[in-house]
């Protein structure tokens, strides 16, 4: 019995141990001119998406690229068709596209709500329908269909597959940014569909004609917009793919894929306000198995250009700004102690996925595998934003005033292509709008933030914007203090101030995956778990879409002192107390976080925008306290070696009552 029960042993473990992760990655950007379609950026979210799934242990190998060329149709099927036949039981596979994406007639009655079937643009697919064109290149949606089915089914039960679509099919306008879609649907002249549906979700994942096995592996499917958006790119990468590669390199532990999409959201909501990311499938599994490096306490050495100098193969995206202090150890180091410390360093220049690395003596070997980089002090960058100036903008007062505001402050700088931009500054008759550059969407649209606006009005909404991005892009990650939170929806009373049953969150997220509550009917309670080793203190602020900041927890209707705000190692507590209702505007906002191991309160800290946090004890309070101050310091990047603590994110929407 006991020879059998190691064997069994033995067999799981030699299964687990030989349970490969694969990936393909298709960007096209350059396609043919003859075929109609624009060029796109595809090709640089290729390292993007290639250095994240190396930092997860897929090995270089096992990850295959089509690039432009080499993504056409048949180039694509054969592409999926070998991965099938590699892949064994218990893989685990990511595949993703970077492309343009169309909606094209249905060639299947019934089949379709809309009568339109999505597709996926390969390379040698064209954009209107000709005498001799007519779709057959269009990689349309049920066909993926077919192919997930073929992959959960090889995957089997304990295998997993990771779709993820940095594209789009529809849209009504690509006014301000470059989108990736067409804005018209792929039919013959003429064309009218019978039925006039709206697509829900990605609307991607077409019922296969394949027959899916019970022990099918789960999947899930990540679209950079719903079906019927416009999917922006963002400074030259696709929108997906970065907060993708964002949300990674950001992981707690025990995540599933559902909090995964939550990260995403939250980095969405920075960098394209207006565009809705999609999940389907199964979101509720653990990302990967649980087989994912949650937080690299360490980065490899890409290059040593010099003795004295470095580079690493992450930068911003993954929280490394200029200032920040660096130790190099030995490779194979397991944690940082004072004797293994070979030099210490400091970022110089920190770039998009890169950093450059000044160390305080030169290094007598160059063997770059000999070293590994671990952060001592992280610089959290500061608070910027780049304007630019429509050419409706005649007030060359305005036009002055902002440029000499951002320079004399360090708050950004004037750009001349809307491309590089984070707002954009309009003119129409006296009336100056600040609008967000994909989509052209206006940031503050509301009476009192428009017409006839004094310079210091638009001064003053800028910096609320630019702060508001900033607290929403920022990350404090020390997994010693983790926590998370979460919206619980309740049945509620108003008369009698008395909370019913608990009702279940699924029911209150829309297709795309977002949580959503109706303005007055819909009541929430908070749900906070600690799920570190150390007792911890929260605090809870809300971020608007114009950037506005108010206290969430603890707030004026529910003052819940330091104690009660205490949460003891591995403990959930749910704060039946505090009631949440919900009122106009309608919009998205983030519920941003933060946990430490001694007491913090950020309500007054935000009610008198900062001034409370001259006096505070909490190193936090004094650094949200500091992002008030519209005046930056020249360097624009502080070490800030006293702030310790988790930040994590919630994003909801308030929605018009039914």
């Amino acid at each position: 019995m006991k020879k059998i029960v190691i064997a069994l042993l033995l067999c799981f473990c030699f299964q687990f141990i030989h349970a490969e992760k694969y990936a393909l990655i298709i960007a096209i950007g350059d396609y043919p001119k003859k075929t109609g379609w624009s060029t796109i950026s595809s090709a640089n979210d290729v390292p993007l998406i290639q250095q994240t799934l190396l930092n997860q242990d897929f090995k270089a190998e096992n990850i295959q690229i089509l690039l432009n060329a080499d993504a056409t149709y048949a180039g694509i099927e054969n592409a999926l068709n070998a991965l099938l036949k590699k892949i064994q039981p218990d893989d685990i596979v990511v595949i993703h596209y970077s492309g343009h994406g169309q909606q094209i007639f249905d060639d299947d009655e019934n089949e379709e709500i809309d009568d339109k079937d999505e597709a996926l643009v390969p390379y040698d697919a064209w954009a209107k329908y000709t005498y001799n064109y007519k779709g057959e290149h269009h990689f349309r949606d049920d066909e993926l269909g077919n192919y997930i089915t073929k992959f959960r089914n090889a995957l089997k039960s304990k295998g997993q597959l990771l779709l993820l679509l940095d594209s789009c099919h529809s849209g009504s306008s690509t006014r301000g940014g470059i989108a990736r879609g067409s804005r018209s649907v792929f039919a013959p002249d003429g064309w009218k569909p019978d039925k006039e549906g709206s697509s829900k979700g990605s609307d991607m994942t077409e019922q296969s004609t394949e027959k899916l096995a019970s022990n099918a592996a789960p999947f899930v499917l990540i679209s950079g917009a719903s079906a019927d958006e416009l999917n922006y790119e963002y400074k030259g990468t696709g929108s997906l793919s970065y907060a993708f590669s964002k949300a990674m390199s950001k992981l707690g532990s025990d995540y599933s894929y559902n909090q995964l999409f939550a990260n995403i959201q939250t980095v969405m909501s920075v960098i394209s306000p207006q565009q809705n990311p999609t999940i389907e499938g199964d979101v509720n599994v653990a990302l990967f198995n649980n087989a994912y490096i949650k937080q690299q306490p360490f980065f490899k050495v890409t290059a040593i250009p010099r003795g004295d100098v470095l580079k690493i193969q992450a930068g911003k995206l993954q929280g490394i700004f200029k200032n920040t202090t660096i130790n190099i150890l030995p490779s194979g180091s397991a944690r940082v102690e004072e004797g293994n410390i070979i030099t210490k360093g400091l970022v110089v220049n920190a770039k998009f996925n890169e950093a450059i690395i000044k160390l305080d003596k030169p290094l007598e070997d160059t063997n770059i595998s000999k070293y590994w980089v671990f952060i001592d002090k992280p610089a959290y960058g500061d608070i910027a934003v780049d304007v630019y100036f429509d050419g409706t903008l005649t007030n060359k007062s305005i036009r002055s005033g902002i440029e000499a505001f951002l320079e004399e402050n360090h708050l950004g700088k004037v750009v001349k292509d809307t491309l590089e931009s984070d707002v954009i500054l309009a003119q129409e008759g006296e009336e100056i709008t600040i609008y967000a550059p994909n989509g052209r969407v206006p940031i503050s649209n509301d009476e009192d933030s428009r017409g006839g606006a004094t310079l210091d009005d638009i001064k003053n909404k800028l910096f609320s914007f630019a702060q508001g991005q900033y607290l929403k892009n920022l990350d404090m990650k020390n997994s010693d203090y983790e926590f998370e939170f979460k919206l619980i929806p309740v049945s509620y009373d108003v008369l009698l101030d008395e909370i019913g049953e608990k009702l279940d969150p699924k029911d209150f997220e829309n297709d795309n995956g977002t949580f959503q509550v109706h303005e007055e009917t819909d009541h929430v309670v908070l749900q906070v778990t600690n799920k570190s080793k150390t007792p911890l203190y929260f605090s809870i602020i809300e971020i608007n879409s114009k950037g506005e900041i108010n206290p969430f927890m603890p707030n004026g209707d529910c003052s819940l002192n330091d104690n009660e705000r205490k949460l003891l190692p591995g403990k959930t507590m749910t704060f039946d107390d505090c009631v949440f209702s919900f009122y106009p505007p309608y919009e998205k906002l983030v519920l941003k976080g933060f946990a430490t191991p001694y007491p913090i309160n950020f309500q007054s800290t935000v009610e008198t925008r900062g001034d409370s946090s001259r006096s505070a004890s909490n190193p936090l309070e004094s650094f949200l306290g500091d992002t008030y101050s519209q005046s930056r310091g020249s360097d624009g990047n502080k070490s800030s070696a006293n702030i310790d603590g988790y930040s994590t994110e919630f994003v909801y929407e308030i929605v018009k009552k039914e």
